[in-house]
């Protein structure tokens, strides 16, 4: 019984806390361009043969106080906006206006969101706190960036970026992207996933991890960094990056990682 009671407490609130929780949905019709500007909570998107975006969204509030939960309600709250086929959802808080309104307020509010997407949209997502960013079926370009979370994109088949700082970034494409793209974090592995036929001229670059692909690879030009002049010198930076040349070139790919592995794989090598 004394196991018991230890077990029950320790779901429990902290003392004084109160909590709220709601679920919210949306359909916002002829989408072609989706943003999302989250601060604290995860976001999952997945294309789908339509034209609307499906909006379904869960607001999760911690407040020291009903007073503090009240003060919260009125003080974030999320912002929605259609203009022509560009919908853009913004959760509005304080801090927004550098008047650090956070925990130490007396509360912490996260917003969750599942979007429906129309597969041929662009996405430009982006969360800072307690969340990961999830993108599944897009055949748009997309601009994605995390702070504290993962990045994990597949079924992608359109081109553009994802960076993040502390979490791994995963990037798994349907079709080879057609234009140039980007992917980067500070901590974490960057692992792209490719098919047969990509013509790429790829950069890595890692401090402190290893350089892996099972492609065929070839030398490719690297473009000269401009020198600094230091002492009456130039110096010239060549860090640590390797750049190489798949198939014919042309896409610039481009994987960053401080303190992680790059991966490049071949998704049709048995």
């Amino acid at each position: 019984m004394k196991t018991w009671l230890i077990g029950l407490l320790a779901l429990l609130p902290l003392s004084g806390d109160v909590e709220d929780r709601s679920t919210d949905s949306k359909t916002f019709s002829g989408v072609r361009l989706v943003v999302v500007d989250n601060i604290n909570g995860n976001i999952e998107a997945s294309g789908y043969n339509g034209n609307d975006l499906v909006m379904e969204v869960t607001r999760s509030v911690r407040a020291e106080s009903s007073e503090r939960l009240a003060a919260a309600n009125r003080e974030v709250t999320l912002k929605t906006d259609q203009s022509g086929d560009t919908v853009k959802l913004f959760v509005d808080e304080p801090s927004r206006n550098n008047h650090g309104h956070s925990q130490r307020d007396g509360y912490t509010v996260q917003y969750s969101f599942k979007l429906r997407v129309p597969a041929a949209a662009q996405v430009n997502l982006s969360t800072v706190n307690h969340g990961k960013i999830v993108v599944a079926g897009i055949g748009g370009d997309f601009d994605i960036r995390n702070v504290n979370g993962p990045i994990e994109m597949t079924g992608l088949a359109g081109s553009g970026r994802a960076r993040t700082v502390n979490g791994p970034v995963k990037a798994i494409f349907a079709r080879n992207p057609p234009s140039a793209s980007s992917f980067e974090t500070i901590n974490g592995n960057v692992d792209l996933a490719f098919h047969d036929g990509l013509s790429a001229d790829v950069r890595m670059e890692t401090m402190n991890g290893g350089m892996y692909t099972d492609f065929e690879l070839t030398t490719a030009p690297e473009a000269v960094q401009p020198p600094e002049k230091r002492n009456g010198r130039f110096v010239y930076h060549h860090g640590n990056a390797t750049t190489a040349r798949i198939g014919g070139g042309a896409v610039p790919v481009a994987a960053k990682s401080l303190n992680g592995d790059i991966f490049i794989r071949n998704q049709d090598k048995k």
